[in-house]
């Protein structure tokens, strides 16, 4: 029995040191890895090859031209370890099968893939669907293969292909066969600095024309906060589908903008709205209102104040208008039917409203594309005389004249019953969302002690009292407070003042005493102050960024501090000026002494919301600059 058991024991051991070896990588796949690695120092996956292979087909019951798009691709570890996830959505519009994820090496068998309901905190409900695996990548070289198949039920839905991944690529292939009976267009979107090779066959006995990209080391996407839009910068193919001939019968599609309209126009013509379910409210909100603007202005506020914004994305709802009366019941809607109740809601009052369509700055085309892709946002517009009004209920905080950056110059798509009409959104300049910070200082026992004031405009206010509202209490002296001093201690603030944070229209305006602890530091004869509490930009070093950094609107932000000098005390040292312009940005500091005052400027400007790619190096260099002047001190000297 012993010698047995011993036997059993070698068998065991022998088999797992053949285990362990057999799940090793390959020599040549490790030096593979190390290699790729050197070029790719961020990341901790590669894709060595990926395939894409798109085709089309006709759905003879549903009369519609369908989409097959087929992926495969094969990842490395760069690393030690590693573990991602791999995944795929689809809808009600579409359709996932052949879907599996296995390693190269055959150590593992086809992984088992969860079949979900996508969640996502922007949307509150969504048909999107997700199946999804993990990657298990156990040492440097490890290698997993990835495929699918899917469907589009509709050709309409499909609209773009990118070249790109969250990870470097080291082999990429698109290839596209359309049929002749298939009108479309591709559009080559942001090929500009990237070398790839097209080519284009027919197949003289299948009457199909088959487009070939081909391309080697892509970069990984730039996986950051504040990006563009995805079509602003990433290399992509854009789809339009304009017509066939399937049935020797030319079927119109998408062809021009006319076409996309229609079929917008066609979803809205199956809106049963009711709008008697809130003709009194309607008519309440009027009775005091004694101009146009007057009575715009009552139903606009009305519906941003009590229509709760939740984005719904649901097959054919993602598209069309929820119907006004339920929007008005339920107390929320996404922006269509926000549009639609604030547009019914006018017409009570006598007012030419209208359902516009309208892409916000996330997305990078206009309406000279005929593609569902063109736009993900809807307002409302109402043509009063000369003058239009855009109405964009989901923003919760903005006055009657003013429009929020993210669809600011943006071209929009204004209902017009069998025609449409484009036009633009007015662009604002910076000087609107100014914030102006003043204080009167002094130093009192080794703290700063003194007087704020704050005032707010345009989208300044309107980040204000977003902040302050989404901070939960019933306090606002604590809510104020809370957004004054964010969690530091050594911060006293008393005896706030704000103006009304419910009108809209005027600016907003804020005071407070302030008492700082830690602000000024005493040694020997000599006091050391800090004069700048709140240092902004300080952390934005963009040290890795290769693409546009994107802010929330034009900031435009003033600061003006008086210091008393106390009595005894003279001026050692000031921190010296600091300034720089560009298209981008202009950033000033200054200090100067006015009797018995230091006088401290600060003026942060964005003219463009946004640091863009060219400017990045110029941001580089100067935050430097701006870290070391925000580590300055004014130094006074007893005596």
């Amino acid at each position: 029995m012993g010698k047995i058991f011993t036997l059993t024991i070698f068998f065991i051991i022998g088999c797992s040191v053949y285990s362990q070896k057999k799940n090793n990588p390959l020599s040549t796949d490790i030096q593979l890895s190390k290699t790729l690695k050197e070029s790719n120092k961020d990341d901790d996956i590669a894709i060595i090859q990926s395939i894409e292979e798109i085709s089309f087909g006709y759905d003879k019951k549903n009369k519609n031209v369908t989409v097959t798009q087929k992926i495969k691709q094969d990842y490395i570890n760069l690393e030690s370890r590693s573990s991602i996830p791999v995944f795929v959505f689809y809808d009600d519009q579409s359709s996932i099968k052949k879907i599996k994820a296995k390693s190269l090496k055959g150590e593992f068998g086809n992984l088992y893939f969860k079949d979900e309901y996508y969640s996502n905190n922007e949307l509150f409900h969504t048909d999107a669907r997700v199946k999804w695996t993990n990657l298990n990548f156990p040492l440097q070289g490890s290698k997993y293969h990835f495929s699918y198949e899917k469907k589009y039920n509709d050709i309409k839905y499909f609209v773009s292909s990118y070249l790109d991944d969250k990870y470097p690529i080291t082999k990429r292939k698109i290839t596209i066969a359309i049929p002749d009976w298939l009108n479309i267009e591709i559009k080559e979107i942001n090929f500009n600095k990237l070398s790839i090779s097209k080519t284009k066959d027919y197949d003289e006995k299948e009457k199909i024309t088959t487009y070939t990209y081909s391309l080697d080391n892509i970069g990984s996407v730039a996986d950051k906060e504040n990006t563009p839009g995805p079509t602003h910068y990433r290399p992509h193919l854009l789809f339009l589908a304009k017509s066939h001939n399937k049935n020797e019968e030319e079927i119109t599609l998408l062809n021009n903008t006319s076409d996309l309209y229609n079929w917008y126009r066609s979803l809205v013509e199956q809106i049963n709205d009711t709008p008697e379910a809130f003709k009194e409210k309607t008519l309440s909100l009027l009775k005091d209102c004694k101009t146009d603007e007057e009575k715009i202005k009552a139903i606009y506020y009305w519906v941003q104040d009590n229509i709760r914004y939740i984005a719904f994305e649901d097959g054919i709802a993602g598209f069309k208008p929820d119907e006004a009366q339920n929007v008005y019941k339920k107390k929320y809607g996404d922006c269509k039917g926000m549009a639609n109740l604030t547009k019914q809601m006018l017409k009570i009052a006598g007012f030419d409203a209208r359902l516009t369509w309208i892409g916000t700055k996330h997305i990078a085309y206009d309406y000279s594309l005929p593609t569902i892709a063109v736009d993900n946002h809807m307002i409302c517009t109402v043509i009063n005389g000369d003058k239009k009004y855009y109405l964009d209920s989901t923003e919760k905080y903005n006055s009657l004249d003013y429009n929020a950056e993210r669809i600011q110059n943006k071209q929009v798509l204004i209902e017009n019953g069998d025609e449409f009409i484009l036009d633009k959104i007015p662009l604002h300049k910076s000087i609107e969302n100014l914030e102006i910070f003043e204080g009167n200082l002094k130093i009192n026992n080794e703290q700063l002690i003194g007087e704020v004031s704050r005032k707010y405009k345009g989208e300044s206010k309107s980040h204000f009292l977003y902040s302050i509202n989404n901070l939960k209490t019933d306090r606002r002296e604590q809510v104020l407070e809370r957004y004054i001093k964010g969690d530091d201690k050594n911060v006293l603030i008393s005896n706030i003042q704000v103006t009304d944070i419910t009108d809209r229209d005027g600016d907003l305006s804020l005071t407070y005493e302030i008492d700082q602890k830690n602000a000024v530091s005493a040694f020997d004869n000599e006091l050391y102050v800090d004069i700048d509490y709140y240092k902004e930009y300080k952390s934005l070093d963009l040290e890795k960024r290769k693409i546009d950094y994107i802010l929330p609107y034009k900031v435009f932000e003033k600061t003006h501090i008086d210091l008393e000098i106390p009595l005894g005390y003279t001026i050692k040292e000031l921190p010296t000026d600091l300034n720089i312009k560009n298209n981008d940005f202009e950033i000033s500091f200054q200090y100067k002494k006015e009797g018995n005052k230091i006088k401290y400027s600060k003026s942060i400007h964005f003219s463009n919301a946004k640091i863009s790619k060219g400017q990045i190096e110029s941001w580089r260099s100067f935050h430097k600059n701006v870290k070391e002047q925000y580590q300055k001190q004014i130094i006074l000297s007893k005596g």
